[in-house]
């Protein structure tokens, strides 16, 4: 919901969020995203205004999406060249056509280590769609995010280095299959290296962003996620991990952070859309 009224503004413009809570999930709810209660209205009236600080990562990431996208009086902030360019900024779902950028931007962010070829990305997508993703800014590449469903054995292989990422055919790539339990490996997130420090930290909100919105709609397709598992080695890789709320682990390689999360067991707020269109899929499809 957050993603799409950014989406709209300043067509559509969200003022203030109003509740009324009447169980105590919907109480839990209202002091998880730090809602203010509204005494004077009644006693489980509440109120948030969006653009106010808040300790909420979702309020947060609503925020620095409106700051992206035009300079809101609401918003306090100092306008900068970099935040007026992020209105030309776009999280879109990367084709065959696209593997070339992504390529280029691997090296740019991994030094050309262990780069996965242009032929075997384009292999990948042929078996499964829906597994990488560009922030692009303007036409270059702003931004790459890659959520692989693998084998649990394959996940494994790749986070103790028996394997590596440019050893797996299209034959290791799962599809999405409703109703079917997958894990999914974090192949690669990160920002363009070299931009400043202000742009990367709205990039890298905006891929958080665009990370919900692509397990949201995997949760619309009733494509049931069991874990979420990645490693980096990256300053920028590891923060974004923490930013999303995985969970370290011992490393299984040294000089590596190994992150996951078990979804059916997380409250984490990231995965709370999530949760909620996979229900509203299994509700509507009962017998």
């Amino acid at each position: 919901m957050f993603t799409y009224w950014c989406e709209q503004y300043p067509t559509v413009q969200l003022i203030k969020l109003y509740a009324y809570a009447s169980s105590d999930e919907g109480l839990g709810l209202m002091k998880h995203l730090f809602f203010s209660p509204r005494y004077d209205l009644g006693e489980n009236a509440f109120e948030l205004d969006p653009y106010r600080y808040n300790p909420s990562r979702l309020i947060q990431d609503f925020q620095a999406c409106i700051s992206s996208r035009t300079a809101d009086p609401h918003v306090e902030r100092q306008p900068t060249r970099q935040t007026t360019a992020m209105k030309h900024t776009r999280f879109i779902k990367a084709t065959a056509e696209d593997m070339p950028a992504a390529v280029a931007f691997a090296n740019a962010v991994f030094g050309g280590i262990r780069t996965i070829p242009v032929e075997r990305r384009a292999e990948w997508l042929n078996k499964n769609p829906d597994i990488d993703y560009r922030l692009k800014h303007d036409e270059r590449s702003g931004g790459y995010l890659s959520l692989v469903p693998l084998r649990p054995e394959t996940i494994g292989d790749l986070l103790t280095e028996r394997r590596f990422a440019r050893d797996l055919t299209a034959e290791d790539i799962l599809p999405y299959t409703p109703g079917v339990p997958v894990d999914i490996y974090g192949m690669a997130i990160g920002v363009l290296p070299g931009v400043s420090r202000a742009q990367k930290r709205e990039w890298g909100a905006r891929l958080v962003m665009g990370a919900r919105s692509v397990l949201t709609s995997l949760g619309e397709r009733c494509v049931t996620i069991r874990t979420l598992k990645a490693h980096s080695n990256t300053p920028d890789g590891i923060r974004l991990m923490r930013h999303l709320g995985f969970t370290e682990t011992a490393p299984n390689i040294p000089g590596m952070r190994d992150f996951v999360i078990d979804v059916a067991h997380s409250g984490l707020p990231f995965l709370a859309e999530y949760k909620v269109a996979l229900r509203r899929w299994q509700e509507q499809h009962k017998g």
